[in-house]
């Protein structure tokens, strides 16, 4: 297992973060923003000076996190509504949708596609389409054929998705992202298993247990990860799910069980907290501790 640091989770400039996370003795990184930017979409000047930064530290970028399909995917049909002043916004927003899905598919998913392949990066963060507020089940064979495409167009290009399962996506909870993988049944396309964001969706979904990421969750997308992704979350006060920097996920066993079987892939660290280079460098400090076998070295250079 290697470890890598999403960076933005320590800066929203790439430069600060790789210098940090180089001097903290990590030179793998998973790119996603960049101040208000998000991968691909960034300018010439800024692609330059991220290649300037990567080459001065040694670092380079494993993984890059478009956001793509973070985005609801619509009904097959409108809705419809008897009287056409409050029939027509619904359609329009219905039509605004549809388009959408059609850019993330046709434009942001080959800009993505290319710009990994740039940065030699393997790995393209995708999600499961918001589910809107529907119930937590299946989701539209529409949506499922959607995926499936932009799997066949990673695979064109010698790349590989990988699903990351969140709170009110139809790839929430360990089990339905798996079944949604299965479903797809594509090998350009594997799972980014987050336990922080599988622990708060076993709750927002309704179960006053939750899902216990560990021992419920991961069985169910064993053998399909791809790549990892490390925050901590508990309960509040008022029952809600939280992240924190040591929370309730028993991420121990979790790591002691992709170890166990065969995971040899990245464990990218993202907190979702402020102050972020503190709770960077913290949250790093403890994968370390989890990873003692690893040594300094295998973590400095990548090696497993």
């Amino acid at each position: 297992m290697k470890i890598s640091i999403i960076t933005d989770e320590i800066s929203a400039d790439p430069e600060t973060a790789v210098e940090l996370g180089a001097a903290w003795g990590v030179r793998d990184f998973e790119l996603r923003g960049f101040y208000t930017d998000r991968v691909p979409q960034l300018s010439a000047y800024q692609r330059q000076c991220l290649r300037d930064a990567l080459e001065a530290y040694q670092a380079r970028v494993v993984a890059i996190g478009p956001g793509l399909f973070k985005i609801p995917f619509p009904a097959k049909h409108p809705p419809r509504d008897s009287l056409a002043w409050l029939d027509r916004p619904q359609y329009e927003l219905w039509s605004q949708a549809q388009r959408l899905v059609r850019t993330h598919l046709d434009e942001l998913l080959p800009a993505s596609l290319e710009y990994a392949r740039e940065l030699g990066a393997s790995l393209v963060v995708i999600f499961g389409f918001d589910r809107g507020g529907a119930p937590p089940g299946d989701p539209p064979e529409e949506a499922l054929e959607c995926l499936w495409k932009a799997a066949e167009r990673a695979r064109e290009m010698g790349s590989q998705l990988v699903l990351e399962n969140e709170a009110g996506f139809w790839a929430d909870t360990g089990a339905r992202t798996a079944r949604m993988v299965r479903q797809i049944n594509h090998p350009a396309l594997g799972i980014n298993w987050d336990p922080g964001n599988a622990f708060a969706a076993g709750f927002a979904a309704g179960s006053a247990a939750g899902e216990d990421p560990v021992r419920t969750g991961y069985p169910e997308v064993r053998g399909l990860v791809r790549h990892v992704h490390f925050k901590d979350a508990r309960l509040d006060e008022d029952g809600r799910p939280v992240f924190v920097q040591d929370g309730q996920i028993d991420w121990a066993c979790q790591v002691e069980a992709l170890s166990d079987d065969g995971y040899e892939g990245y464990i990218s660290i993202e907190t979702h907290l402020r102050p972020k280079v503190a709770a960077a460098q913290a949250a790093l400090e403890r994968l370390r501790r989890l990873l003692p076998e690893r040594g300094e070295s295998g973590l400095r250079d990548g090696s497993t």
